[in-house]
């Protein structure tokens, strides 16, 4: 049997061999990221999209109709000026046909295009928040639910992380883009069917005269995100002081310590260095534009010119002038909607390619397809690191090497070691934050690699020494360490108790509802120590089903006489269960069953406490140095 497992395990190793330095992003062209964008939006807000197709196509026709209803009546009017007509004006209008239902219908239209056009505010105030709640929700759950944390420690992704945000709102304006685009098409196929009619050249002209400024655009924008990307990093330096600045967490130290200034001035070279940079650009763009825009603005000129003298050569009447007048007018207007939204359809197409490249990133830690972690009745119980190493992604320098280590059922082994040893990183892979970049783990003979993650971090509790203080009620601050039980009072209270902050509790005028942390309203706060229990209670609670106990500095926050308590407590939980401490208090370390010590990456002792002392070695010169201050 044991052959056939190690068979069975050479044919699981390529699977999980190799690791490359960190996830790339993969690239996309302008117009894939276009094309996803348009459908995204689709996606997000389709009746609201159908429903302003519906409202442009008739707000944005009706202006054309109604200039030439506007045109009958100004040719019959001066029509019957013309033939010194002295009759009553109304009576006037009432006794010509033509001249009356033409005022009413130009009047009645007029009068319901603004009517209904108002209702366009709120669809587009509709569409906008619908894709911005989309594109964020998306975003949100990939990064929530991205199992690869390297996605919050590798430069390189945080800032793609920060121009997604970016990008989320590019997105919300793409609705608006295509809002406006819809205007600007309805408006252009009326007005460009009945500059026709003036001469064929007049669309033509407008057109080709407006497309330098397209391109020129286009051009701007394209150096302009080129700029901000490259700057990503930058943003996101000045977003961690305006973090500092404004966090609870700074503010006694900030002010104590007279840190404003200093960090002020630094957000704020910041600021001008991407401000001044982003200027320099918007100031070239905006004069090549406006240059362009005259080019665009002459070829407007030609086409009105050239009515005005067929008007007075008689070829054209009054009506016409003003109908052409406000054909080339609007058609013009409507090239300008549909130019500046090319450009900008570019800029959104640059900017909205980070959402793209986030939501298809894939994590180099993946879920394997076992769903169960096997029994300790196997062959290999136990936990088994072998010839372990890890370098953090993006860095070639090596923080585990060789490490080689069992932990097996119902014993308690403390890791040990000066700081930067690899100890934390050790315990994140063991609860498989990380995978190896060399080596294995395995779990009663299964590699880590093979089982769900789901599964395996179940049977795993845990208490970092960055622990979370959710801002959230203090049931759910517990409770969410285990969902099936959050909403048993009994499990809860009971494992509130084990951590020994059930009388904290028993004072809390909202007992298990009281909101914890000030940013919520009639939020208490709680000190470090009493966190740090609120932590150990939620590793506690799911306490029934977990296999592996890992605590990375449990009792950082605690006073010695509170951290006595708390070694009894976990002395008890551990019972039965392996057990693994991080710990730079070696009393804790004293109460384990083996103490591992590291050091630079590296394995260097490993024994219970009375041999690493006798041993005389690393541990047994940490161990004096920290037992000589408290005499």
């Amino acid at each position: 049997m044991c052959d056939r497992f190690n068979a069975a395990r050479l044919q699981l190793s390529p699977k999980f061999q190799g690791h490359s330095p960190y996830m790339q992003p993969q690239p996309l062209t302008t117009f894939q990221s276009l094309r996803r964008s348009f459908w995204m939006v689709v996606k997000a807000a389709p009746s609201e999209l159908r429903n302003l197709a519906l409202l442009n196509l008739f707000t944005r026709t009706g202006p054309a109709v109604s200039l030439f209803l506007t045109k009958i009546v100004i040719d019959e009017a001066s029509r019957l000026m013309g033939q010194g007509v002295t009759q009553d004006a109304i009576a006037l209008i009432l006794s010509q046909p033509k001249l009356m239902w033409s005022v009413i219908a130009a009047l009645t239209l007029n009068l319901i295009v603004d009517a209904v056009d108002s209702v366009s505010t709120a669809l587009i105030a509709s569409l906008r928040d619908r894709v911005q709640g989309h594109v964020q929700g998306q975003v949100l759950q990939k990064v929530a639910t991205f199992d690869d944390i390297a996605l919050f420690e590798t430069p390189e992704l945080l800032n793609l992380v920060e121009l997604t945000t970016k990008g989320v709102q590019r997105l919300q304006r793409l609705s608006m883009i295509m809002a406006a685009t819809l205007v600007g098409v309805f408006m252009l196929i009326p007005s460009v069917l009945l500059s026709w009619s003036i001469a064929w050249w007049v669309p033509l002209l407008l057109i080709i005269s407006s497309a330098p400024s397209i391109l020129v655009e286009m051009k701007h924008h394209r150096k302009s995100w080129r700029t901000e990307a490259t700057q990503a990093g930058l943003t996101r330096e000045m977003e961690i002081y305006s973090k500092l600045l404004i966090g609870e967490a700074y503010a006694k130290e900030i002010r104590l310590f007279s840190l404003q200034s200093i960090l002020l001035d630094r957000w704020r070279g910041l600021f001008s260095r991407l401000f001044n940079k982003m200027q320099r650009i918007r100031r070239e763009g905006a004069i090549a534009v406006m240059l362009w825009a005259l080019v665009g603005g002459l070829g407007a000129a030609l086409p009105y010119v050239y009515v005005v003298l067929g008007v007075l050569r008689g070829s054209y009447t009054l009506g016409d002038l003003a109908l052409y007048t406000g054909i080339i007018l609007q058609l013009r207007q409507s090239l300008y909607i549909l130019i500046g939204n090319t450009g900008e359809l570019y800029d959104v197409a640059l900017a909205t390619s980070p959402i793209f490249q986030l939501l298809d990133l894939q994590p180099e830690l993946r879920s394997g397809d076992r769903p169960k972690v096997a029994t300790s009745e196997s062959l290999q119980p136990g936990v088994h690191l072998q010839d372990l190493c890890f370098s953090y992604p993006g860095s070639d320098k090596r923080i585990l090497d060789q490490i080689n280590l069992t932990i097996r059922p119902g014993e308690m082994v403390a890791l040990v070691g000066e700081n930067g040893a690899g100890k934390t990183t050790l315990a994140k892979l063991l609860c498989r934050l990380y995978d190896p970049t060399q080596g294995s783990i395995s779990w009663n003979g299964q590699d880590l690699r093979s089982l769900s993650l789901e599964e395996l971090r179940s049977r795993i509790g845990v208490v970092m020494q960055d622990y979370a203080r959710f801002p959230t009620t203090l049931r759910e601050n517990v409770g969410w360490g285990f969902l099936p039980k959050v909403h048993e009072d009994t499990a809860v209270h009971a494992v509130l108790q084990d951590a020994g902050i059930d009388q904290i509790v028993a004072d809390l005028s909202q007992g298990l509802e009281t909101p914890l942390g000030k940013q919520l309203e009639q939020g208490i706060d709680l000190s470090g120590g009493q966190w740090q229990r609120v932590a150990i209670a939620r590793s506690l609670l799911r306490l029934s089903q977990v296999e592996l106990l890992v605590f990375d500095e449990p009792t950082a926050a605690l006073d010695p006489k509170n951290e006595h308590e708390i070694y009894r407590i976990f002395r008890t939980i551990a019972q039965g269960r392996m057990t693994v401490v991080v710990s730079h208090r070696l009393a804790l370390a004293k109460l384990a069953d083996r103490i591992v010590v590291l050091e630079h990456g590296k394995i260097i002792e490993s024994g219970n406490h009375n041999q690493l002392m006798e041993a005389g070695g690393q541990y047994c010169t940490m161990f004096t140095r920290q037992a000589s201050s408290y005499l």
